[in-house]
C-alpha cells in the first residue's frame, strides 16, 4: 500500500490542490486500494496531482551543460567534453519519463469507469478537465524524450508484469504528429485558464503553448534533412534523427501559427513591457523571476514556504552570502549582453574592457551578480567587509607602508575569501536571476514560481518563424516588444543578420530558463557553444604612488576545457535500456 498512501498524501502538501479534506475522511488511507482511484473523482484528481509532480522543473537545470554555466564533474563534465556514452549518459531520463508516461496511459484507460456526476472546473466539465490535464501531461513527457532522443516508442497501452514489451522505435515525424494530438485533445478539452486553487494546472493556453515550442524545435535545422546531413550521415535510421522529407517551409508555417494562436488567445502579455529607464527595466525584469504570479505566466509550478516547497537560494547565492555559488556565469555569456545602444560588446575596444559592465543590455544587471553590482546586505558577520551589499570577485592589491611591501586583499565572493572559500566562484560572476533580494538565505526559504512557459518565449517563438518564412517585418514587430521591454534600442537588421540577432536576443531573454541547452542542438550551432570557457581575473592594481586603483583591471582567464562532436546532437539511449529491448535501434556515435 505504500505507492497509494504516496498518492493520497502527495493530495494534500502539492500546492496545485486548494483542499482533499472531503475524500481524505472517507476512509482510512490503508483501507485505500488502486480501484478506489477510480471510483472517486477526489483520489483520480490526486493520482493526476502526482503526475503533475514527476514534470522536471529546477532554476538553471541545464545552464552548466551549455554555454552559460559549466559543470566541472560528474555528467556535466561528460557533456562538455563529449564523453558521453550509453553506460554513463544521465540525460533524457528514459526511465522516469516512460514511467509517468505509464501513468497518464493509466489514467486514460480508466478515466470512463469513474462517476463525475456534473461537477465542473473553471466552466468544463471536471471529467474534460482532468482528461485534458492528462493529455497535455503525456505530451510533456513524450517532448522530454524526443527533444534528447530523437524518434522514440510511442506507448498507449498500460503493460502488464507479464506481457511482451518490446517495442521498436517510431519515428521523430510520427512522434512529433503524436504529441501535437494530445496537445490539441488538451486544448479542447481545458478551460482557457483556471482559477482559484486549479492555479497552475494546465489550461487551454498551455497546451496551445506548448504545441508552439514542439512545432519551432521539429521545424528547425537539426530536424530538416536538407541541414542535418552531417547528423544523419551513413546512419541507417534517419527517420529517427529528424523528417525524412515533407515540406520544410510548411512545418515553419505550422510553428508560425501555432505562437499566433497563442498570442490571439489575448488573455497573455508581456510583464512590465514599457519602462522609461534602465534602472526600470531592470527592476522590473528581475521581479519578473522573483513574483509568485505574472501576466505574462502560461504554465508554471508554485513553491510556497506556507507548504514547505520554498526555494532555499542556497544553491546559487554567493558564498560571500553563504551560500553556494552553484551557477557561475562563464565570460561568454557575459559578453554576449549587447551594449545599451544595441551594438555589440567587444573586449578588443578599450573603453568596453577597462569598463565591462558598463552602460550594457538591463537584463545583465537583474541577471548576473557581477563585480560591484548589487544584491542585499551580507550577513552580520561580513557587513564590514562590504557595507553596500554588492558582488566582491576580485583582488585588491595594497601596500604595506610599514613593512615596505604589496599585500593583497580577496572578494568576499572568491575562492579565497574568509566566507566558505569552498564555495568560492571561478569564474567572476554568477547567477543573481531567481533569485530574491529581499529574503535573507540564511533565515528563510523563498517562495519561487517556476515558468515553464511564459508570454516572452511565444513572441520568441513567432518571431522565429516569421524570419524562417521571411516575414521580417512582423518579426521584427513582435522582437522588438521585448527590446522595448528591456529598455534596448529596436533591431533593425536584416537577413542573416537578423536570424543572428534574433538568436542572441533569445539566448539573453531566455537565460538560465532551461532553453539555450535545446536552441544549441536545434540550430545545430554545437561548435560554437562547446569550447574552452572562460572566466575573468579582476585586479584593483597598485598604482605607483602606492594607492589602489578604484577601477579594477578584468582580463579573461580559461577555466575549463570543452569539446564538442556531432553525436552530442542526440544522447544515447542507456545501455540498460537497450538490454531489456532488443528492438531498440541506439543512436549514432553511440553504437
Amino acid at each position: 500500500m505504500r505507492s497509494l498512501k504516496h498518492i493520497v498524501t502527495f493530495s494534500v502538501v502539492v500546492v496545485l490542490v486548494a483542499s482533499c479534506t472531503d475524500f481524505l475522511n472517507k476512509k482510512p488511507v490503508t483501507e485505500f486500494t488502486r480501484s478506489d482511484i477510480w471510483k472517486d473523482p477526489a483520489l483520480a484528481e490526486s493520482y493526476v496531482n502526482q503526475i503533475y509532480d514527476e514534470v522536471p522543473w529546477g532554476v538553471a537545470r541545464n545552464a552548466g551543460n551549455v554555454d552559460e554555466s559549466r559543470n566541472r564533474s560528474g555528467n556535466g563534465y561528460n557533456v562538455n567534453n563529449a564523453l558521453i556514452t550509453p553506460d554513463n549518459s544521465g540525460f533524457g531520463n528514459w526511465g522516469g519519463n516512460y514511467s509517468s508516461i505509464r501513468k497518464t496511459n493509466k489514467f486514460l484507460v480508466n478515466i470512463d469507469k469513474i462517476d463525475f456526476g456534473n461537477a465542473e472546473s473553471d466552466g468544463v466539465s471536471l471529467k474534460d478537465r482532468m482528461t485534458g490535464e492528462v493529455h497535455f501531461l503525456r505530451a510533456y513527457f513524450y517532448f522530454n524524450l524526443a527533444s534528447h532522443f530523437g524518434g522514440v516508442p510511442i506507448i498507449t497501452k498500460v503493460y502488464e508484469l507479464n506481457e511482451e514489451y518490446e517495442v521498436p522505435r517510431d519515428s521523430f515525424a510520427d512522434v512529433i504528429d503524436f504529441i501535437v494530438e494530445d496537445l490539441d485533445k488538451a486544448a479542447n478539452l481545458l478551460p482557457l485558464t483556471n482559477s482559484g486553487g486549479n492555479n497552475g494546472r494546465a489550461s487551454k493556453g498551455a497546451a496551445l503553448a506548448l504545441k508552439s515550442r514542439v512545432l519551432l524545435y521539429a521545424a528547425s535545422n537539426l530536424y530538416n534533412p536538407a541541414q542535418n546531413g552531417a547528423i544523419t550521415g551513413s546512419y541507417s535510421n534517419p527517420e529517427f534523427l529528424g523528417y525524412t522529407g515533407g515540406d520544410a517551409t510548411a512545418r515553419w508555417q505550422a510553428a508560425k501559427e501555432a505562437a499566433k494562436e497563442v498570442i490571439d488567445l489575448g488573455i497573455y502579455s508581456l510583464y512590465q513591457p514599457d519602462p522609461a529607464s534602465d534602472e526600470e527595466a531592470t527592476r522590473n525584469y528581475g521581479d519578473l523571476f522573483t513574483s509568485q504570479k505574472s501576466v505574462e505566466d502560461i504554465f508554471v509550478r508554485y513553491r510556497s514556504n506556507a507548504l514547505n516547497e520554498g526555494y532555499d537560494g542556497w544553491g546559487i547565492a554567493p558564498n560571500g552570502w553563504y551560500g553556494n555559488a552553484g551557477v557561475g556565469a562563464i565570460s561568454e555569456l557575459v559578453d554576449a549582453y549587447r551594449m545599451a545602444d544595441g551594438s555589440e560588446f567587444d573586449r578588443s575596444n578599450p573603453d568596453h574592457a577597462r569598463e565591462p559592465y558598463e552602460n550594457r543590455d538591463p537584463r545583465l544587471t537583474a541577471s548576473i551578480l557581477y563585480e560591484g553590482n548589487a544584491y542585499r546586505p551580507r550577513p552580520a558577520d561580513l557587513v564590514k567587509y562590504d557595507p553596500e551589499g554588492v558582488g566582491q570577485f576580485g583582488t585588491w592589491e595594497r601596500w604595506d607602508s610599514e613593512n615596505n611591501e604589496m599585500y593583497r586583499e580577496y572578494g568576499l565572493d572568491t575562492r579565497n575569501s574568509i566566507a566558505n572559500p569552498w564555495n568560492g566562484n571561478r569564474t567572476g560572476a554568477t547567477m543573481l536571476k531567481f533569485l530574491d533580494k529581499s529574503v535573507d538565505i540564511q533565515q528563510s526559504n523563498q517562495d519561487l514560481t517556476w515558468r515553464y512557459i511564459r508570454y516572452g518565449e511565444i513572441l520568441l517563438n513567432y518571431a522565429e518563424a516569421c524570419i524562417e518564412l521571411g516575414e521580417e517585418a512582423e518579426a521584427r514587430k513582435y522582437l522588438n516588444m521585448l527590446r522595448q521591454r528591456a529598455h534596448m534600442p529596436d533591431i533593425t537588421a536584416s537577413g542573416e543578420a537578423l536570424m543572428e540577432e534574433y538568436r542572441n536576443e533569445r539566448r539573453i531573454e531566455l537565460v538560465y530558463e532551461n532553453k539555450r541547452f535545446f536552441d544549441v542542438r536545434r540550430w545545430m550551432i554545437g561548435p560554437q557553444a562547446y569550447h574552452d570557457v572562460h572566466g575573468v581575473n579582476i585586479v584593483y592594481e597598485l598604482q605607483d604612488d602606492n594607492t589602489t586603483a578604484e577601477i579594477p583591471t578584468i582580463t579573461p582567464i580559461k577555466i575549463m576545457d570543452g569539446k564538442w562532436e556531432n553525436k552530442m546532437y542526440f544522447f544515447p539511449i542507456n545501455r540498460d535500456e537497450m538490454n531489456r529491448n532488443n528492438k531498440l535501434v541506439q543512436n549514432p556515435g553511440y553504437e
